[in-house]
């Protein structure tokens, strides 16, 4: 369990993936190319920001034909005592 909250709170600790999180409780489940088009990084720097939070529970993802769609994985960070509401400030 240490491991885990060690992961998602490394994973938080990034200006540019705490964005992402951000942006995306707004929009509740947002495509990748969207998230690509906000952010003024390449693709490989993006896609190594989506891996770091999706491999720490922060973020899960459904794929819709070619298109992945990221959402906040909500219920893990609750689980843990991390309110959300407080990152959409």
């Amino acid at each position: 369990m240490a491991e885990e909250v060690e992961k998602i709170f490394q994973a938080l600790g990034n200006k540019v993936r705490l964005d992402i999180v951000k942006l995306i409780l707004t929009e509740k489940e947002t495509s990748c190319q969207s998230l690509l088009k906000k952010f003024p990084l390449s693709q490989p720097t993006m896609s190594h920001h989506f891996r770091l939070l999706f491999d720490s529970g922060v973020l899960s993802a459904r794929k819709d034909g070619v298109r992945y769609y990221y959402m906040v994985n909500t219920q893990k960070l609750n689980l843990l005592g991390i309110d959300l509401t407080k990152l959409k400030n």
